[in-house]
């Protein structure tokens, strides 16, 4: 006898289009927190910081210092 009683909802969460990841880039280019990255992208904060992460790398100046910077 099959039994048809789940108690977990179906996941709805989308990817992040090429056009959310070049605005998250301007706006942190811009200086704007994660937060009010978010509000305006309208997605979770946790999101765009996972994006963040994910999209940040180290450059290297013709100098030899180091700094980070996010690409989409």
């Amino acid at each position: 006898m099959a039994c048809n009683n789940n108690t977990t909802n179906k996941r709805s969460f989308k990817h992040l289009s090429e056009a959310e990841r070049g605005k998250i880039e301007i706006l942190l280019n811009d200086g704007k927190s994660l937060r009010e990255i978010a509000r305006k992208i309208g997605r979770n904060v946790s999101t765009i910081s996972r994006e963040v992460k994910r999209g940040t790398v180290t450059q290297m100046k013709s100098d030899l210092s180091t700094y980070e910077k996010y690409f989409a």
